[in-house]
């Protein structure tokens, strides 16, 4: 403070000298305005170099600090910004395997469903082939049956008119007492 109030003192007298001139501005006026600026000046940084000298190192000093945690914060956002991306392209890599896994998945499953498809399909044929074979048996069955059953009306029928006859009859009866009488000597 005391700085302040010396340097100011020491100028007035020297500005109320400048200024003492009259009207127009001489070469001696313009001296004097100029030394005292100079001197002013002088003053000024005799008085305050220290002070001015310590606030702009600390204006320096925070600036620098200002300027290293700027720098640390942006190697930081770096350093995340790729430990980001690496996790990005981990997590693209992940979701190409699950994927390819889903793929094969579900390839895998709509193999198992073609051939269970094939299988039961397979199955009803062989069930089907039974099932005809089984109906075709018992058709050929009631065919063989109705023809004897036919064949034997037939017959019957076909004995019954060539027994009506008098001449067949007598022929059959000696035919059979031959038979009789071969099995008697045996």
């Amino acid at each position: 403070m005391t700085r302040i109030v010396l340097i100011l003192t020491l100028s007035l007298p020297l500005s109320a000298m400048a200024g003492a001139g009259g009207e127009g501005h001489s070469a001696t006026e313009l001296f004097w305005k100029g030394f005292n600026v100079l001197l002013f000046l002088g003053v000024v940084y005799w008085f305050a170099r220290k002070p001015v000298g310590e606030a702009f190192n600390r204006f320096w000093q925070s600036l620098s600090e200002e300027v290293e945690r700027s720098e640390q914060e942006l190697m930081l956002a770096k350093s995340d910004l790729k430990k980001a991306k690496e996790e990005l392209e981990k997590a693209k890599v992940r979701a190409d395997e699950s994927i390819a896994l889903t793929r094969e998945s579900a390839q895998a499953e709509i193999n198992r469903a073609r051939q269970h498809a094939t299988d039961i399909a397979e199955r009803v044929k062989e069930k089907a082939r039974e099932t005809i074979e089984i109906e075709l048996k018992r058709a050929k069955e009631e065919l063989s049956r109705y023809g004897m059953e036919r064949a034997q009306e037939i017959a019957r029928q076909m004995l019954r008119e060539a027994f009506s006859n008098p001449e067949i009859q007598r022929k059959y009866i000696e035919a059979q007492i031959k038979v009789l009488e071969e099995r008697k000597n045996d």
